[in-house]
């Protein structure tokens, strides 16, 4: 029998005192996940191989924006003589040949991004481009765009004009994408307009990004709040821990409820199931979790079915799924 003393008075009470600001509650945090895995592996091929261009699409909520942002990590850590630089697309009034080279000297907070001067903005991120690999050593170009069904025609041939420029000075590009489903109706509309280059250059290559797929999928990222997190920094304690010390010192792990909770998630999500749980909705309903048990703590805690239930009803999972199946609903 496990001694209840077990579990530190002094630490139960850092806990208490460090709670909100654990990044459940600043919604700030960023977990090893299968899909992110999956996701990496695809677009560092098509960097090695300096592709010119691949584009992600899926619906709202599937972690698109997070993914970007951690491609763009470990492509820093694994290929450090690559630039990198990341923008978020923005739609704009009306075409303008100066939007595209602004995103991207933006993108490295460059002082001179509000020029007026299309000439000059251009000169810019040709400029900061090349001074940037000389620094590194290298040849390579990476740019990085989320929301990418927010650029129009002109944009992309703005774009274009990039990609050429840097090769006739020996400099490759590859552009990784990421957008909402519509992107595909881009596509039919630049095939339509005969729009070859713009095609092949950037939107040749179309992999769907998925959520959760599977019961499998869950276990890991329930793993990972289990075993690989941690807060406070050095602490040793994963979130589960921290919000479940007695309940974790005498065995209880999340990861053990993947089957009940994947049944629940699946139900909600109706006959939506083309990508999978999107991220947000299985975060979401993991942070209920954790938060509605912290106050029932003690070495026996179990989750219930109804536990489980109210978790993915608070996640909005069934709501966002029926949204997604009304043809009047704007992704944009």
């Amino acid at each position: 029998m496990l001694d209840k003393g077990i579990v530190d008075r002094l630490t139960l009470e850092q806990r208490d005192a460090l709670l909100n600001s654990h990044p459940i509650l600043e919604k700030n945090y960023r977990l090893p996940t299968p899909m992110l895995e999956r996701t990496y592996a695809l677009v560092r091929e098509r960097v090695w191989m300096k592709r010119t261009g691949v584009y992600l699409y899926a619906s709202p909520r599937m972690g698109k924006t997070t993914c970007a942002e951690e491609i763009q990590t470990l492509l820093v850590t694994e290929f450090p003589k690559l630039h990198i630089v990341r923008i978020d697309a923005r739609r704009t009034q009306r075409p303008s040949e100066a939007h595209l080279y602004r995103l991207i000297l933006e993108g490295v907070n460059h002082i001179l991004s509000t020029r007026v001067s299309v000439h000059l903005l251009f000169q810019n991120v040709k400029a900061d481009i090349m001074v940037k690999l000389a620094a590194r050593g290298g040849t390579h170009f990476v740019l990085i765009i989320d929301e990418m069904h927010r650029l129009n025609d002109v944009d992309l041939e703005q774009l274009l004009a990039v990609h050429n420029t840097l090769r006739m000075q020996q400099i490759s590009m590859t552009t990784i994408s990421f957008a909402q489903p519509e992107i595909r109706d881009r596509v039919t509309g630049l095939m339509t307009r005969r729009q070859h280059q713009l095609l092949a250059r950037f939107l040749a290559e179309p992999l769907q990004f998925e959520g959760c797929t599977s019961v499998k999928d869950l276990r890991k990222i329930l793993n990972s709040y289990d075993v690989d997190s941690e807060y406070p920094e050095g602490s040793g304690w994963s979130y589960t821990r921290f919000f479940l010390p007695q309940a974790y010192e005498a065995g209880f792990r999340l990861f053990n409820y993947a089957h009940e909770i994947w049944e629940v998630l699946f139900r909600a999500l109706g006959s939506y199931t083309e990508a999978g749980v999107p991220m947000e909705h299985v975060c979401l309903t993991v942070e209920y979790l954790l938060l509605a048990l912290r106050s029932q703590d003690c070495y026996n805690v179990a989750i219930s079915a109804k536990d489980i239930t109210d978790a993915v009803d608070a996640s909005n999972l069934a709501v966002f799924s029926g949204l997604m199946h009304n043809s009047s609903f704007d992704t944009s």
